[in-house]
């Protein structure tokens, strides 16, 4: 009963975080996003993880040639969406050269130049030390606190494109005529990758959280929980020589909550309790049960032939005392 009371409560949680983030993103909140807890990771994934993040350094938006290209594919979507005629896609086109332009000032300005090369400097020295395997523990956590004020530097050097690229964006769109806008529906940006990532923590979540708590592929429910808090922790583990997790709630050493409930889910992989009280009892009941049966029968011994079980001992006649094959 207990551990059927463990299965429950961990969809809970799972439930319940996954409900949060989805009204926290479509009811006018703050929308979730993965992107810090992917930018802050310090574990042996942390590349990986960071490279989830699209342009994660900023380098594409500091290239000034990468980023007229991204403005120029963008306009060009915007007026495939809706069909512009040729007369709106010369506006869009005058547009976006006007736009150019203020990349090509903005990227020639001798502040941002010695912004900009103070930043990919100081980048450099820190990947250096987050791919050294031999670094001191000391050397990683400077790196980390660097990284800090490195991400604030990024977001101040990119500031302005970043806003110039919106609004060339919403002048595009605004091209659009009502019939147009009717027609096509609104223009939406091509989803990023992190994008997925988004939608796949907040839906799986609560799918894993239903399914726990209802009982339903209760196996494969707690399977998919353990991965998935074994990236959470594999992101940011609070092993020694690692800076510490500055999202963490409370003080660890090696083991933290995550890996606990990571165990757990992965205990009730193999502990079958939705087979005990939930839905998988009532719809593969019949199946595991008839399983279990035929795993606890009585193997069937060759030597008696086809079709006969092993003889019992109490099955076993005694051979009396008289009989020809024994000498006295």
């Amino acid at each position: 009963m207990f551990l059927v009371l463990l299965r429950i409560a961990i969809g809970w949680h799972f439930l319940y975080e996954g409900l949060e983030k989805i009204e926290s993103t479509h009811k006018g909140g703050r929308p979730f996003t993965a992107e810090p807890y992917l930018r802050a990771s310090t574990g042996p994934l942390a590349p990986y993880f960071r490279n989830l993040v699209p342009d994660v350094n900023g380098l594409e938006t500091l290239d000034v040639g990468r980023l007229k290209s991204s403005w120029a594919a963008e306009v060009e979507r915007i007026a495939s969406h809706y069909g512009f005629d040729k007369e709106q896609r010369d506006k869009a086109a005058e547009e976006l050269r006007r736009t150019e332009e203020f990349a090509d000032i903005w990227s020639t300005d001798k502040e941002t130049t010695e912004k900009r090369d103070k930043y990919y400097h100081e980048l450099a020295g820190v990947q250096a030390i987050e791919r050294k395997t031999g670094a001191l523990s000391f050397e990683r956590e400077r790196a980390a606190a660097k990284r800090k004020d490195l991400d604030s530097e990024r977001k101040e050097l990119i500031a302005a494109p970043y806003g110039k690229g919106k609004d060339l964006r919403a002048a595009i769109i605004g091209l659009a005529t009502p019939e147009q806008r009717e027609s096509a529906g609104p223009y939406v940006p091509p989803r990023t990758q992190l994008d997925q990532i988004n939608d796949m923590t907040m839906y799986g979540l609560v799918a894993m959280g239903l399914c726990l708590m209802l009982g339903l592929l209760g196996p494969l429910a707690a399977l998919a929980g353990a991965v998935f808090l074994g990236q959470i922790y594999l992101s940011m583990p609070p092993w020694p020589g690692l800076p510490a997790n500055p999202m963490a709630e409370g003080h660890y050493f090696i083991v933290n909550k995550n890996l606990i409930e990571m165990l757990a889910c992965l205990a009730l992989v193999f502990i079958p309790t939705s087979f005990w009280i939930g839905l998988d009892s009532m719809l593969f009941g019949r199946f595991f049960r008839r399983h279990e049966t035929s795993d606890t029968s009585p193997r069937s011994n060759p030597d008696n032939g086809p079709g006969l079980g092993r003889t019992a001992p109490n099955d076993i006649k005694p051979i009396p005392l008289s009989s020809p094959g024994l000498s006295k």
